[in-house]
């Protein structure tokens, strides 16, 4: 559908004469290698970015000459490139709205009257539509911000982030190295009462040295910052700055570094903390040290300098990459794109798009959506884990603000958007067989299910072939690779020192034994005691060929014999109860695994197969069978391989000197694998994949979510 050229409705404003208000300022920026002009509202600190064609018809707005007089050299000026009156029409009500223009009828001397009036309702309505970030301004820091600038103009430039780098790179390596001690038990400090009450008190200042950082950039470059205040955030005060005036300044270096700056302040403020932290005994100044850093390091990393939040990250991508108005273009280009191939609508107008924006329009709205998600899913169950009403709130509140609020203004847009009036069947046709469709998804067809857990490579106790006794190694009986059979000798070790006892015994029991002969006819009373003697050495000698037989190292067990690096056993000491091999089950290798009992029910009783993958290989999985299901739970794991300080996935409790507690019980499983499917690395851990019954993900999901109120509210 071609839009008309011509509009109805052009007799409607085709001889106002308006006027561009005094407060707007004009700045020319170029996006992407386009021509783009930039109209700030110095009293609202709103910015509104148009082309060069409606930047024409903006400049001609000087109160003399009529809508339809320029209107007409526009289209002398770009002929085909000329807007329609239509949307002529639109970029008249653009400028209204934003209040850009007045019109001929109104006074000069009510103009100022007029922008008060305006921006107190404007801020009265913005309260009250946000009750939970109220502002407060308070004053004008123009001129402190002017009289500060002298003694840190030098830190804007590559001094400053040179020495920022400094700072914050070792603070990294650092805090890579103090990881476990700086994430322990973080939120048992966090919401302590003395811990809240440090935040409460660290957090305004944090902010403060924030927003001044955006301020006296905002200085240095040029601009002005006339408004100050505190933003009740939850009704907690936090200190704000208006910087808006950087979105004036013509290199989007200097506007990022704007938006930057608080972010580079955190970081810096983050990286002093961590040194105190470092550097103090335990105490007041190291707790609110420790404050420092989470205010100032975990906020930018996951809120303030992700650019998938509407934060300071946010405005640095949108500047560096030159998209104005990324989040809000990005949700408008996802808008189009429905309306026009779901919902049939024409092409009335295309979105303006520069080299390489699509891309970018693509991915973000939805990246930023599932970001937004779990972030605030997180927030809500560390606070919820404390405060369960408050986390509660939370959540509700994001998903009200997050999900419900967006879906009904889509589902209003489908209802009552004048652009759908034509294809308005279509469009809540689509819309009803999208929700159905995906409810079905949800809740009604059938999808893939499994849960993952760890185990190692397991050996009964009778698989391990052990020294029986200290010796230096002499002989491997069997060759490894043999099959063997129980009690057959596999290793024969050798005692200099238990050689040259036993020879010593043995003489002794021969001296005495003669010396009994000789003196049982002559004293009976010496003999008898001769022949105490007699028997405490030859018990000394049986214990002494004992431990020569201990030096024999048998099977146990029937199997296959595995011996690791066996050339250089050969003359090597090996303490009693060393491990010398192992004899493999011939029927295959067996896994012990550990099970959570969030999913204990599920392998129970919806168990389809199992199978087993050693980290680090490619190959296909080994198939699997459960052998046997160790009846109770416990906290005790199997093997450190399946610890977070060995490599695995499962926490420890700290306070065991062993190392093998775990903070929740699991369930152990044996399963069954071919002999020669995995490489014997006995004590190995392997990932196990459990597949069961196919069940719809959002009965999976509705699971999930239930197993974790139980595990972390017990409800």
């Amino acid at each position: 559908m071609v839009e008309p050229f011509l509009s109805s409705n052009w007799y409607r404003v085709c001889g106002l004469k308006p006027k561009l208000r005094l407060h707007a300022r004009i700045h020319r920026h170029r996006y992407r290698g386009s021509a783009w002009y930039v109209i700030q509202d110095a009293a609202s600190g709103k910015s509104h970015r148009f082309t060069p064609v409606a930047y024409y018809f903006i400049a001609n707005l000087d109160g003399r000459q009529t809508v339809d007089a320029i209107w007409n050299s526009m289209v002398d000026m770009f002929g085909d490139s000329a807007p329609s009156q239509d949307e002529t029409i639109g970029l008249l009500t653009q400028l209204h709205v934003a209040d850009l223009i007045r019109h001929d009828t109104q006074p000069d001397a009510l103009e100022a009257f007029d922008r008060f009036s305006k921006q107190s309702q404007a801020l009265l309505k913005r309260n009250l539509k946000s009750p939970l970030s109220l502002t407060l301004p308070l004053f004008d820091p123009d001129r402190f911000l002017k009289a500060a600038l002298p003694f840190c103009r030098g830190l804007f430039g590559k001094l400053g982030l040179v020495l920022w780098v400094v700072v914050v790179a070792p603070a990294l390596y650092l805090a890579s190295l103090h990881s476990h001690a700086l994430s322990q038990d973080i939120s048992d400090r966090v919401f302590a009462a003395q811990g809240l009450l440090l935040i409460a008190l660290v957090y305004p200042v944090v902010k403060l040295l924030h927003e001044l950082g955006h301020g006296l950039t905002t200085r240095a470059f040029g601009g002005e910052v006339h408004e100050m205040g505190l933003m009740f955030l939850v009704f907690f005060p936090v200190p704000y700055v208006n910087a808006s005036a950087s979105a004036g300044f013509r290199s989007k270096y200097q506007r990022a570094a704007v938006a930057g700056a608080g972010i580079l302040v955190e970081t810096l403020l983050a990286a002093f903390g961590l040194y105190v932290w470092l550097t103090v005994e335990t105490g007041v100044v190291r707790a609110i040290a420790f404050d420092v850093m989470l205010v100032a390091g975990l906020s930018t990393v996951l809120v303030n300098g992700n650019p998938l939040l509407k934060f300071d990250g946010y405005f640095v991508l949108a500047d560096l990459v030159e998209m104005p108005n990324l989040a809000q273009r990005s949700s408008e280009f996802w808008g189009r794109l429905v309306e026009r191939y779901a919902f049939g609508v024409e092409k009335e107008r295309t979105l303006p798009l520069g080299p390489g924006e699509r891309i970018w329009l693509l991915a973000f709205a939805p990246a930023s959506f599932i970001y937004r998600m779990l972030v605030l899913f997180g927030i809500s169950l560390f606070v919820a884990t404390h405060y369960l009403i408050l986390g509660i709130l939370v959540a509700l509140w994001g998903i009200v603000s997050g999900v419900a609020l967006p879906a009904a203004k889509m589902l209003w847009h489908v209802i009552a958007s004048p652009r759908l009036r034509r294809h308005r069947m279509r469009a809540v046709v689509v819309t009803s067989l999208t929700l159905l469709a995906g409810t079905a998804l949800l809740f009604a067809v059938p999808a893939p299910h499994l849960t993952m857990s760890q185990g190692v490579i397991w050996l009964p106790e009778e698989a391990y072939v052990r020294a029986g006794a200290d010796g230096f190694l002499r002989e491997l009986k069997r060759l490894p690779g043999s099959p063997v059979e129980p009690g057959q000798p596999l290793f024969e070790s050798t005692d200099p020192v238990l050689e040259m006892q036993s020879s010593i015994l043995k003489a002794r029991v021969r001296e005495l034994d003669l010396q009994f002969r000789a003196e049982r006819f002559v004293n009976r009373a010496q003999a008898e005691v001769t022949r105490k003697e007699l028997d405490e050495a030859q018990a000394e000698l049986d214990r002494a060929q004992d431990r020569f037989r201990h030096l024999v190292a048998t099977s146990a067990a029937a199997g296959v014999l595995v011996v690791e690096q066996s050339e250089d056993m050969p003359e090597r000491f090996f303490r009693q109860g060393a491990i010398l091999g192992y004899v493999t089950p011939p029927a295959g290798s067996i896994v012990r695994v550990v099970v959570s009992q969030d999913d204990i029910d599920l392998v129970r009783e919806k168990l389809i197969r199992v199978t087993v993958r050693m980290p680090g290989q490619s190959g296909a999985a080994v198939p699997a069978e459960i052998l046997r299901e160790v009846p109770a739970a416990y906290d005790k794991l199997p093997s450190k391989a399946l610890t977070s300080s060995g490599g695995g996935a499962i926490a420890v409790d700290p306070r065991d000197a062993e190392g093998l507690n775990s903070l929740r019980r699991w369930f152990q499983f044996d399963l069954k694998i071919s002999a020669d499917a995995l490489p014997p690395a006995f004590g190995s851990r392997v990932y196990v994949r459990f597949e069961l019954e196919w069940e719809p993900v959002g009965l999976q999901m509705a699971r999930r979510v239930r197993q974790l109120f139980l595990s972390q509210f017990h409800a």
